[in-house]
């Protein structure tokens, strides 16, 4: 969909018209920008723009209006705007080229990175046994890489048959497409027989259908050579890699869940460590200094204490405790009146009932007894019993501390138990973080455990991908986001498709051509042997003789041993066989491309694993050479820009930015896209910086409409040198903007 016009007063001379590609507005006052933002802004939404115009969408030609945009089923919240400061690094060049001082963040880990070639020769230069790690991703995307080539080497075998088997189709079909047109031939050539006609084939017509074979061949050679040239040209791209990893973040398979390798490690370790402490303590144990019994001694001393306190304490309750505590004593009194007679049983079961119930409420108030709570809370507070069982927690608590002080000491003094101590906490707190909780039986919680099955993560799959852009020329800023990722990939697949579609095209064109040549070649090879015609002898020297000479060369013509009357020796029979070949030939190409395309899907998953290995090793090479590069050559501070050295612009960050925000605005609905309006956003590039950008964003465009809002003469200079074929400066109307 396309904005054609703005109308904001029904009026021709207020009104303000759009390329239907690009436009580049000029002389916008404030309100003027914000009406065409806030109209720009209505179109994804479906809702009431507020002023009247012109779209088109489909060729077809329709008022701007809630009502239209209603119908063309627009709901979508998709940004259009890229606005001042939006697209990165530009306001950094506007900075610089006012020499306003820059205060850059620190960048980020992982940025600046050594460039690919380093990090590969890192790896090349690097000896086994260095670093454990690296070795480790080396033996991987070995094994993935060896995996890769044994499947690739077993696809290129299936393909080669299958292509031998389609080759084999194609030359039947083209010798039942001959035989039949022979028979058609034949039966014309009868038909003329028997109307008198002369039947048979002369030996000029032989001669003259092995000259046509022949030049049909040179010819049928030539194009087959031309087709070769052209796809050894345009297959030197392989977007399958890309396809592969955007598949898999696109489209990941189900979670298939499998016990945690890390979880039945830690409940080894575990197990191995509880056994060699407890060999330990139980030595220890003999002299009392184990610290499993220190330690529950000091924890039972800490409870003792707790208790005792509290029973000091006075205690607390409402006016309804009081009031469920006396209803509960009621119970309790009316069933020992009932605990008599025949049913002396079943009353002393209701008392005992009676009884607990009133404890309960006795202990969540703090009485011990119901005597206790008659005689009052004052009295609990001098409990000579309870004071003493205070003092004596409190010594047990002391002692015990004393003890744990010992075992302590033995502790750190044993640097075998102290580490097989410390050891297990670190398991302790790994595990629990594992499961989420502290089981009690932690062994079998981490046998238990299972985790979701996925060899890769997201963030291997997006620094793989990443790769595969840069090895075809496009590389990503530094760290990018998913979405950056995936939306260069998708852009350069779609670009590439039509070039895999000519690959395509081009495979089509060679079989044929390979099977006209294998027609013409058979065909060759069953016409006759046929002499050239004597050359006439000149007038001077011809003689009766020479007559008798010719006349009995035209007696012993090969013609009569030729194929019969007709000279093409093609049957019904011979139809038929060929009809079967080629039924046989189908089901045959059908079987070996389900051969092919197991083949291929196992070649897809080896390069996904291949690929992402690849990733993870050179993600570590990175890792290891910059801490190298720390240690040995620490790194100078960035010299900052100077006002008359500004630092040059990332086109590559700028161009992706802009064009990926141009790409999210494609098949927002049946309707197609809605414009995308650059509100002076990349004011700040010099000219052939600017002119590189826009040329990207006029590719798009004939996809995305694009409304540039700025005064800037490089932008107008911009459009002028395009044409008016794609872009147009537009002057906005005086008091554009003001309605009424």
């Amino acid at each position: 969909m396309r904005l054609l016009q703005i109308n904001p007063n029904g009026s021709d001379e207020s009104a303000l018209d759009f390329h239907p590609m690009v436009t580049v507005v000029q002389g916008l006052g404030p309100s003027g920008r914000d009406l065409v933002l806030s109209v720009a802004r209505s179109l994804p939404l479906g809702g009431d723009p507020g002023v009247g115009g012109l779209l088109e969408a489909h060729g077809v030609l329709l008022d701007l209006s809630g009502e239209t945009l209603g119908l063309l089923d627009l709901a979508s919240e998709a940004d259009v705007l890229i606005g001042a400061g939006d697209v990165p690094g530009v306001q950094d060049l506007v900075r610089a080229a006012e020499a306003l001082p820059s205060d850059p963040a620190p960048a980020p880990a992982g940025e600046g990175r050594a460039s690919r070639e380093a990090i590969e020769q890192f790896i090349a230069d690097t000896p086994t046994g260095v670093h454990p790690d690296l070795d480790k991703a080396r033996r991987g995307r070995a094994d993935a890489a060896a995996a890769l080539e044994v499947l690739r080497e077993a696809l290129a075998k299936s393909q080669a048959t299958y292509d031998g088997v389609v080759a084999e189709k194609r030359r039947i079909e083209a010798q039942l497409d001959k035989a039949q047109r022979d028979l058609t031939a034949s039966a014309d050539a009868e038909s003329d027989s028997a109307d008198g006609e002369p039947q048979g084939v002369s030996v000029e017509q032989v001669r003259e259908r092995r000259r046509e074979l022949e030049d049909e061949l040179v010819e049928l050679q030539a194009q087959r050579d031309t087709v070769n040239k052209g796809l050894t040209e345009l297959a030197s791209i392989d977007i399958r890699p890309l396809a592969v990893l955007l598949d898999a973040i696109n489209e990941p398979g189900p979670v298939e869940y499998v016990p945690s390798e890390r979880a039945h490690e830690l409940a080894d370790e575990f197990v191995d460590l509880t056994h060699r402490i407890g060999d330990l303590e139980k030595n220890l144990s003999e002299e009392g200094l184990d610290s499993g019994s220190a330690m529950r001694r000091l924890e039972e001393a800490k409870r003792e204490v707790a208790a005792a306190q509290k029973a000091m304490e006075r205690p607390v309750y409402t006016d309804d405790d009081i009031a469920e505590l006396e209803a509960a004593h009621e119970e309790v009194l009316d069933a020992e009146r009932k605990v008599s007679g025949l049913r002396k049983k079943a009353g002393e079961k209701a008392l005992e009932e009676a009884r607990a119930a009133e404890q309960v409420i006795l202990d969540r108030i703090g009485f011990p007894t119901y005597a206790s709570y008659v005689m009052g809370s004052s009295l609990m507070g001098i409990d000579a019993a309870a004071e003493a069982r205070l003092e004596k927690a409190q010594h047990t608590l002391q002692a015990a501390q004393q003890h744990w002080n010992r075992v302590a000491q033995v502790i750190e003094t044993n640097p075998e138990y102290r580490e097989l101590l410390n050891r297990l906490e670190e398991v302790l707190l790994e595990a629990t973080d594992l499961l989420g909780a502290d089981p009690e039986d932690l062994e079998g919680a981490l046998r238990a455990l299972e985790v979701p099955k996925r060899e890769v993560t997201e963030e291997e799959l997006n620094e793989a991908l990443a790769y595969q852009l840069e090895l075809v020329g496009l590389a990503l800023p530094p760290n990018p986001p998913m979405d950056l990722t995936v939306m260069a990939a998708e852009a350069f697949i779609e670009e590439a498709q039509a070039v895999e579609g000519r690959i395509l095209e081009l495979r089509e064109e060679l079989g044929q051509v390979e099977a006209k040549i294998a027609v013409a070649e058979a065909e060759l090879i069953e016409l006759p042997e046929v002499p050239d015609a004597p050359a006439a002898p000149e007038f001077e020297t011809f003689d009766l003789d020479d007559l008798d000479l010719m006349a009995a060369d035209v007696d012993d013509d090969p013609l009569e041993v030729f194929l019969g009357s007709s000279g093409l020796g093609v049957t019904e029979e011979r139809i038929a066989e060929l009809t079967e070949e080629l039924a046989k030939a189908v089901e045959d190409e059908a079987e070996y491309r389900e051969w092919v395309e197991s083949r291929e899907a196992l070649v897809d998953a080896a390069l996904q694993v291949e690929t992402v290995a690849a990733g993870r090793l050179r993600h570590i090479a990175a890792d290891l050479l910059g801490a190298e590069t720390a240690i040995d050559e620490p790194a100078a501070a960035p010299a900052e820009p100077t006002p008359d050295e500004p630092a040059g612009p990332d086109l590559d960050a700028i161009e992706f930015y802009v064009l990926g925000r141009q790409a999210a605005l494609r098949d927002l609905s049946f309707a197609g896209s809605v414009p995308l309006v650059i509100d002076d956003a990349l004011l700040g590039l010099d000219a052939d910086a600017l002119g590189a950008v826009l040329d990207k964003v006029d590719e798009l465009a004939d996809t995305v409409q694009v409304i540039y809002l700025s005064d800037d003469a490089a932008v107008a200079d911009w459009a002028a040198r395009v044409g008016f074929a794609r872009a147009a400066v537009v002057q906005a109307p005086a008091g554009f903007g003001f309605t009424g």
